[in-house]
């Protein structure tokens, strides 16, 4: 299990990789207390507050599949499943304890079954009838997508 601070260090720098490509503009990014009800990151651009939250693109399958090699054989590594869909539903239930605006971050590095066109469609389909408390939705793998 990953440490809090290594999550937060590792959120930065995901942050920062997404507005260098997104061109974003950004002035700060500090990491949050999840203890606080607050999203992941503390973000000043053009001058105005905006928190992000990220979660990475995964299936949690594959992550198993890639920590244990040796179990390729497993019949739960034949049947894989990639959970983007459901965990996009779960971080929309959230609420969170700050008043200013919020983006939800998803951001793909590898460990998923599907290709990105696919994880943005079935991700676009879901977020277009409910964003939860985001202002916007992006995804950030091979491209950059605002959903």
């Amino acid at each position: 299990m990953v440490s809090e601070a290594e999550k937060g260090i590792r959120e930065v720098a995901i942050f920062k990789r997404f507005a260098e490509v997104a061109q974003l503009p950004y002035e700060s990014v500090d990491k949050q207390s999840p203890d606080e009800g607050k999203p992941d990151l503390r973000c000043v651009i053009n001058g105005e507050v905006v928190y992000f939250e990220l979660t990475e693109a995964c299936s949690e399958d594959v992550a198993k599949a890639i920590a244990n090699p040796g179990n390729i054989d497993d019949p739960a590594v034949i049947r894989m499943k990639d959970y983007t869909s459901e965990t996009y539903k779960k971080k929309i239930q959230k609420t969170y304890a700050v008043s200013e605006p919020i983006e939800l971050l998803i951001y793909n590095v590898g460990r998923t079954l599907l290709p990105d066109d696919v994880l943005v469609d079935n991700i676009r389909d879901i977020s277009r009838y409910d964003k939860g408390p985001f202002r916007k939705v992006w995804y950030f793998g091979e491209h950059i997508s605002e959903l």
